[in-house]
């Protein structure tokens, strides 16, 4: 008979409940200084170019999803974020986020050798009920100290904090992120659940919520794996009540965002700032516009379709402001929901490939508007056991039936218990190009129990099965005119430089190619831009103005 596992009781934090009833507001915290290690592959080139070190001793990294070896590489459907902002997956914590430092630079505080300790200083000082540190393992669990030290020189420690190996912990923030080998680039996807980052709690006492939180110290203890800290977060408690469940409906050219109003509704309504940059927002930045109190949509129009944009809204209290909340979107989306029933799973006798297919796939289909095509696909879908399943048996791919090409990797569950898997993939390349009836089939399979086909065991839940595609203009041709009251740079095509109208207006200026990277960024640019060393094209130009609009045109690199 299969035995199930007993799940682990959790960890409960005593002397916070009537503080965490009356404030949950979720902030990811900028790191100011402390990284040691960049193990992070991306950009183009061999991985070793872009990494000072790796995770785990033995010539593993991370590596981001705008990662190519070379121009003509396949892009990856699989990595960390390329904004670098990471969702907690964690339930319970819902809504908080991390932002990670810079790929480009030192992004980790990396302990190798017990003894080892970092000190991550905190861009502003911070008031918290408690932290989360975002963390992995590599080459095994380890454990850690960790002192939180407060402006006024006192500190609290944390002994003992268990972090698990990249492969196979519980409590993560992010899985399925894929890794690369430093010697030899050799890629591996992970198989849609590994390696993975974890969220750990830090419980701030009572006596210490009013201190400012300065840095954080990290020290490995014990033998074991190699800490790698990677970002905090905290739940900071703030007077004016921040919305929540911010949600968007996506326009060829803009977005309506809703959002729920805190229990006190804020006297002079909210505040809304948008940017194509993820950089949030601080307490001093001037607002993009503001709503009157009561009302909780706002709609942008005359942005660039296919884009990705990050809005922010805050709370307005009259005498002071509530923290910024930020929702991730892009222009130019349209979805469809499976809504036939619950998809059958196909018993497998062990991890299907990418070429497996099976005899109960779901089917549905995204119709393309005329004059676009897909820049890329995201998926959502959740998987429920029965009798005696499990979610770790969950098996899964989507195939793009237009073209046969499938998603890199079958996707696997976690958890040797019954339940409900979420399942969420972003940024898939599988459907990309491709215009008019596009059809998509997820192809579900088990591990355990009975054969062929059926929802025993484990089963896609019924109306949970979604496919959204985000979409561009077909390509300009190089004899399209660009309209007068259009124009934001000129000339259009060029050779060598763009001259930017109003440059003295524009705060930050963005150079993005068809495929979603970003090949050029400015700030507080003059009028003229020097982009003879790009390769020929066409280029979305941004302008982020300091009044916070945005302003996009296509531009054809001769």
């Amino acid at each position: 008979m299969k035995e199930k596992l007993l799940s682990v009781a959790c960890l409960i934090f005593s002397g916070m409940l009537f503080n965490q009833i009356n404030a949950q507001e979720y902030q990811p915290i900028s790191i100011q200084s402390g990284f040691n290690a960049d193990v992070i592959a991306n950009g183009v080139g061999a991985s070793a170019s872009s990494t000072t070190n790796d995770v785990d001793g033995v010539n593993y990294a991370f590596v981001s999803r705008d990662f190519l070896l070379t121009s003509s590489s396949t892009p990856l459907n699989y990595g960390l974020p390329v904004n670098g902002i990471i969702n907690s997956a964690v339930g319970s914590t819902s809504g908080l986020s991390y932002q990670m430092a810079s790929y480009s630079g030192n992004n980790a505080l990396r302990l190798q050798n017990t003894g080892d300790s970092g000190t991550l200083t905190l861009s502003t000082p911070i008031q918290a009920l408690s932290l989360y540190m975002m963390a992995t393992g590599g080459s095994g669990d380890c454990t850690v100290d960790v002192t939180v030290n407060f402006s006024d020189a006192s500190t609290q420690m944390f002994t003992g904090i268990s972090i698990s190996d990249w492969y196979g912990g519980s409590n993560y923030a992010i899985q399925g992120i894929g890794r690369i080998n430093l010697t030899n680039d050799v890629l591996e996807s992970g198989n849609g659940t590994n390696p993975r980052l974890y969220q750990i709690p830090l419980a701030i006492d009572i006596a210490n919520q009013s201190k400012n939180i300065q840095s954080v110290t990290v020290a490995k203890t014990g033998t074991g794996g190699i800490p790698n800290i990677f970002a905090f977060a905290a739940d900071v408690y703030s007077s004016c009540p921040a919305p929540s469940n911010i949600t968007y409906t996506s326009t060829m050219d803009g977005a309506t965002f809703n959002w729920t109003a805190p229990t006190t509704s804020p006297s002079s309504g909210y505040d809304y700032y948008y940017s194509t940059s993820p950089t949030p927002p601080t307490a001093t930045t001037t607002p993009t516009g503001t709503v009157g109190a009561g009302i909780t949509t706002i709609t942008l129009n005359g942005l660039a379709t296919g884009q990705t944009f990050y809005f922010w809204v805050r709370s307005n209290c009259g005498s002071s402001q509530g923290f910024w909340k930020m929702k991730e979107f892009a222009t130019g989306q349209i979805s469809e929901t499976y809504t036939l029933g619950d998809i059958n799973t196909m018993f497998s006798s062990g991890t299907p490939d990418t070429t497996a297919t099976t005899n109960c796939p779901g089917v549905l289909t995204v119709n393309v508007p005329a004059g676009y095509k897909i820049k890329s696909t995201s998926v959502s879908y959740t998987m429920t056991t029965a009798g005696n399943g499990w979610m770790a048996e969950q098996k899964s791919l989507l195939v793009c039936l237009n073209n046969s090409i499938t998603e890199a990797a079958v996707t696997s569950g976690s958890g040797s218990t019954g339940g409900t898997f979420s399942y969420n993939r972003t940024n898939l390349t599988l459907a990309n190009d491709l215009t008019g009836a596009v059809n998509f089939e997820l192809r579900a399979w088990r591990t355990y129990g009975g054969s062929d086909c059926n929802a025993d065991y484990n089963k896609v839940d019924n109306n949970t099965f979604k496919v959204t595609v985000t979409l561009e203009p077909l390509a300009l041709g190089v004899n399209e005119v660009v309209k007068e009251k259009e124009r934001v740079a000129y000339p259009n095509p060029f050779s060598d430089a763009l001259h930017i109208e109003n440059a003295a207006n524009v705060k930050r200026v963005s150079v993005t190619d068809l495929s979603g990277i970003t090949v050029r960024t400015i700030d507080n640019p003059s009028s003229t831009l020097h982009l003879g060393d790009i390769k020929s094209g066409i280029y979305i130009l941004t302008l982020t103005m300091k009044d916070g609009s945005v302003k996009s045109s296509k531009m054809i690199k001769k």
